[in-house]
């Protein structure tokens, strides 16, 4: 293309589109891609991109959720291993994240018919050993797992033991020396464990005196009795943070291995996530991916609406030229809305050219090998260029390179110099251009230009409405109808003097010419037919209005027939239960009846006779049924014990619970023997290789507590001595509550703060009994 990044800014706001769209990218690398994209010239590429993101629209439109929520740029990583650096365990935790996310994406496209991106997604290779050895070692905090080799976990069990019996010790030299001591805790100075020791008794111990407190009455010593034992745990904790780089030395070996896989799944996860975030920015605003045609120069963009417009007051206009019309020239009042206009069919052209999907419901666009744009002041006082000059400058080199391949958009042509002259200069430009087949869009004010427009059929003049009532823009767009500039009519609304106005329409009727004055009769009439053409319009918006209304009454009326139909079966059906209950009252009497009260018997079986005859449905004898009877609701897997009957509901006891039922609707069953469930200790078989470390961060207190305790006694039946408790430093709420549950669990022997190479405050070394 023709046109810099930096001009594709200035003339139809660029960056701040791209921008936009990057917000719905996953990481650095697809936001980045978006915003360096520019109008390519291979078409295949073009095509290839928009491919992409139909497919990942209709993901969209189907509720589909491709996750990316775990990428990031690696590429830095990678440099680092292969320059035979040492990744941290943050790093190395990241790549593992990546390419867990790389599975997953894979996962998710194969479950869809988006036939690109899974063909995409096949390239990648997940790197399945290299991400199960990183997660097999390292944990999702980047910190290495304390059993990450059996030669790491031997050092962490001798450190527990080192430490368990200077703890020992440190507790019965508090015990025997309390009287020199000013504490009975023990504290770590650099790593050491030491005693507060009294002023006068600091050397009475002998060892090493590591500071004093702030008032001066107390030393921190380490006592000869516990210098051998923090030697032994600083040997212990070096040789781990020795194991601790072999580890991620080695990782980082197996990443530079990879380094050309990790790289180019990468580059692909990038190319889907640019198409995911294209698809749902065009999903999310109702757009659509445009169609590349290479047939002619027709263009349509259906319902256009500007990106950067708010949608509640963006007005939605269709802009179109057939194969024959070369020239869209757009005609209006100044504020109209002709750069808007200018600005979003621009915009559309380049979006579709560098792959993107635009704002309407309906896009063609003509393949273009070349775009130039030409909008806004171009004065330079560098190179001693007015705007006439830059303008007419940009405008030769358009001249000199344009072909029938070539889109140009040119805003105000001619303008700034001589308006005889200019408009003398455009119409030749555009004759120019016309006749290299040049697609050009472009506005005028220029009575000459627009004359010329209404006599070249290669040329489709249209314009901007302006309510001349309210003396506003409408911002409608009126293909086929030249508008005029409505310069007094504005002069007026800001308050310029009538004398001035009339002096200026005077001179304006006397200097017209007859072209200029048939062109204005001939705009007024447009308009008059436009105006027609609108109320024509109102009138079949308002009989669809009228025929939505009457369908929609007729849902509602159609609705009130169900309804009343469902009451008529409803009371129907009471009807029924009542007349069953009058055939049981009788047949009742009848059984009661002595064989000597003849006529009396003939009596009720002529009631019965005529019950039989109702138009009623014949149903079989309701079962008889008692306070104390188990009984099953109809349809229901619902069960119990009845324990009130009232009329023709029983009141049942199910699971606890209580219920009502009508009568028909119970069934009289075996009530089930439930044997009695007998409680064993479980193991739960997962802890066959008992992780010795818990992380608690990212949860609430009560989670955390209720995990911890839960742990614990995981702990206790895999006899394990010590843990690690991970719960952060954040608020220190957390925390807090870790030690306060620890301190009231009967399992736990004593607690201390993690060293500085073991999480520091943000984690709790925990010894069990």
């Amino acid at each position: 293309m023709s046109t810099t990044y930096n001009e594709y800014d200035q003339a139809i706001d660029w960056q701040t589109v791209l921008k936009q769209i990057s917000h719905f990218a996953s990481f650095s690398c697809s936001q980045q891609d978006i915003m360096e994209s520019m109008p390519l010239t291979n078409l295949h590429e073009i095509q290839t991109r928009l491919d992409f993101v139909k497919e990942t629209m209709e993901l969209h439109r189907q509720g589909i959720v491709v996750e990316f929520g775990g990428c990031k740029d690696i590429q830095p990583y990678i440099q680092q291993a292969t320059k035979q650096m040492v990744l941290s365990g943050h790093d190395l935790s990241d790549i593992a994240i990546f390419l867990g996310t790389c599975r997953n994406v894979q996962h998710t496209l194969h479950t869809t018919e988006a036939t690109r991106c899974i063909e995409l997604a096949n390239t990648m290779d997940p790197c399945t050993p290299l991400m199960k050895a990183i997660d097999r070692q390292i944990d999702r905090t980047g910190s290495i797992k304390l059993d990450a080799t059996p030669k790491l976990a031997g050092l962490h069990r001798a450190l527990t033991g080192a430490r368990l019996a200077l703890q020992a010790s440190a507790k019965a030299f508090i015990k025997k020396n309390k009287d020199h001591l000013m504490d009975t805790t023990t504290s770590s100075i650099g790593g050491r464990l030491s005693v507060l020791v009294k002023a006068q008794d600091k050397n009475y111990f002998g060892g090493m005196i590591h500071g004093q407190s702030q008032s001066g009455l107390a030393f921190y010593v380490e006592p000869n009795a516990f210098v051998s034992a923090n030697n032994q745990i600083q040997d212990l904790e070096g040789e781990i943070e020795q194991e601790k780089e072999r580890i991620c030395r080695e990782l980082s070996r197996q990443v530079a291995k990879k380094a050309i896989l990790l790289l180019s799944n990468l580059e692909t996860m990038t190319i889907l996530d640019v198409a995911f975030a294209k698809g749902m920015w065009a999903y999310q605003k109702d757009g659509c991916v445009p169609m590349i045609q290479t047939r002619d120069h027709a263009f349509l963009f259906e319902q256009a609406r500007h990106p950067l417009i708010d949608s509640k007051k963006v007005v939605a206009n269709t802009y179109a030229c057939s194969k024959n019309q070369y020239c869209l020239m757009i005609s209006g009042p100044n504020m109209g809305g002709k750069t808007v206009t200018l600005k979003t069919i621009g915009l559309f052209v380049a979006l579709a050219h560098a792959g993107f999907p635009v704002i309407c419901h309906r896009a063609i666009v003509p393949y273009y090998t070349s775009l130039w744009f030409d909008i806004g002041d171009h004065q330079s006082i560098e190179q001693n260029l007015s705007t006439f000059s830059s303008h007419i400058s940009k405008l030769a080199t358009i001249c000199s390179q344009a072909n029938d391949r070539t889109f140009v958009l040119i805003d105000e042509l001619g303008n700034g110099t001589d308006p005889l002259e200019g408009a003398s200069l455009a119409v030749a430009i555009l004759d120019y251009l016309i006749h290299k087949q040049t697609t050009i869009i472009t506005s005028t004010h220029f009575n000459e230009v627009k004359a010329y427009g209404k006599t070249n059929d290669h040329i489709l003049v249209s314009s901007v409405e302006f309510d001349q009532e309210t003396l506003q823009p409408t911002y409608r767009y009126l293909a086929g109808i030249s508008g005029s500039s409505y310069a007094f009519s504005i002069a007026a609304q800001y308050h310029l003097d009538p004398q001035i106005l009339a002096a200026a329409n005077q001179w304006k009727q006397t200097h017209m010419q007859k072209v200029d004055q048939e062109l204005a009769r001939l705009e007024k009439m447009q308009n008059e037919v436009q105006a027609k053409e609108d109320r024509f319009d109102a009138l079949i918006e308002n009989a669809h209005d009228l025929q939505r209304q009457a369908e929609k009454e007729k849902q509602q009326w159609q609705k009130k027939k169900e309804e009343l139909n469902q009451t008529y079966e409803e009371q129907l059906h009471e009807m029924l239960e009542k007349k069953q209950e009058e055939a049981q009252s009788i047949i009742r009497e009848l059984k009661q009846q002595k064989q000597g009260k003849l006529h009396e018997q003939t009596a009720l079986l002529h009631q019965l006779h005529v019950m039989d005859q109702t138009p009623q449905e014949k149903e079989a004898a309701p079962e008889v049924l008692q306070v104390g009877d188990y009984v099953q609701v109809k349809g229901l897997q619902s069960h119990g014990t009845i324990i009130d009957i009232r009329k023709k509901e029983a009141t049942i006891e199910t699971n606890g619970m209580r219920m009502k039922v009508k009568l028909n609707r119970l069934t009289k069953i075996h009530k089930p023997n439930v044997k009695p469930v007998v409680r064993k200790t479980h193991v739960d078989p997962s802890f066959h290789r008992f992780p010795l470390e818990l992380n608690l961060i990212g949860m609430h207190v009560e989670e955390g507590i209720e995990a911890l305790d839960r742990y614990l006694d995981q702990a206790i039946v895999h006899h394990v001595k010590q843990v690690r408790i991970i719960h952060g430093m954040g608020t220190g709420r957390l925390r807090a509550a870790v030690w306060d549950d620890l301190d009231k669990n009967p399992v736990v022997k004593s607690k201390m703060a993690a060293g500085p190479n073991e999480g520091g405050l943000g984690a709790t070394i925990v010894l069990l009994k």
